[in-house]
């Protein structure tokens, strides 16, 4: 169960894969467990909108992500995957990525550099490959300040965020979680300048060591760049953990 909590508060595009959608694990339930190096996870899940670094891209989205994480070493973690979301109304917009993500992992902060391709269907967003290096402070178990960059090759363009997260374990089978950001864009998307102000509430339940479910919240507030408008937006996620 230890193992499942930990990857469910740090997975995203569903879950992962995407820079700024992804929360910050919380402190885990003192199980004991045997670690193991290799973790595969599914995600799948459904949103009312698709809201990806402060742009809209699709309404009724659902969406798939298979994951690998390998432990390199105690501190050394590799994460391979790819994600296929789709809209299901009268939109015909798709987007298919790979990802992998590297990432040093010590007591007080973790280092990480993703690399995302994604292509898209029907959407303004551009084929490209992403680079984003990131940086946390784990400020306590609760609490934790990170901070990325990241330059898409599809737009040409610069992404930076600061983001706060907080998690809670409510007991041995779920915690709630949240997080607050904001980011500023240098000739992204016709953005250049501070972007938006954005946040998210979720709740995850376990079922047992392997199957989990996260409704969530969340919205987004452009600032002086964006050329967006309020979005707020629900969803769930369905997580099954090998």
């Amino acid at each position: 169960m230890k193992r499942l909590i930990l990857f469910l508060a740090a997975a995203s595009p569903c879950l992962a894969g995407q820079a700024t959608d992804t929360p910050v694990a919380p402190a885990a339930p003192a199980t004991p467990e045997k670690e193991t190096p290799i973790g595969i996870e599914v995600v799948t899940g459904y949103r009312s909108e698709y809201i990806h670094r402060g742009f809209k891209l699709a309404d009724d989205l659902i969406d798939v992500q298979i994951e690998a994480e390998i432990a390199l070493s105690n501190e050394w973690v590799l994460n391979l995957g790819g994600y296929y979301g789709t809209a299901t109304g009268d939109e015909d917009f798709a987007e298919a990525s790979a990802f992998f993500d590297l990432r040093y992992e010590a007591k007080q902060w973790t280092a990480g550099l993703a690399t995302t391709y994604r292509d898209y269907k029907d959407s303004f967003f551009k084929d490209g490959v992403d680079i984003n290096p990131s940086f946390t402070w784990h400020l306590t178990d609760d609490w934790d300040l990170g901070t990325g960059v990241a330059y898409d090759t599809g737009d040409g363009g610069w992404y930076g965020n600061l983001e706060a997260s907080w998690s809670k374990p409510l007991g041995r089978s779920s915690f709630i979680a949240a997080k607050a950001g904001t980011s500023f864009t240098n000739d992204y998307y016709g953005s250049d300048g501070w972007h938006d102000v954005y946040a998210r509430l979720s709740y995850t339940y376990a079922f047992n060591d392997s199957v989990a479910v996260t409704p969530f919240v969340g919205t987004s507030v452009p600032m002086e760049s964006s050329p967006e408008t309020d979005r707020l937006y629900a969803g769930i996620w369905f997580e099954v953990n090998f």
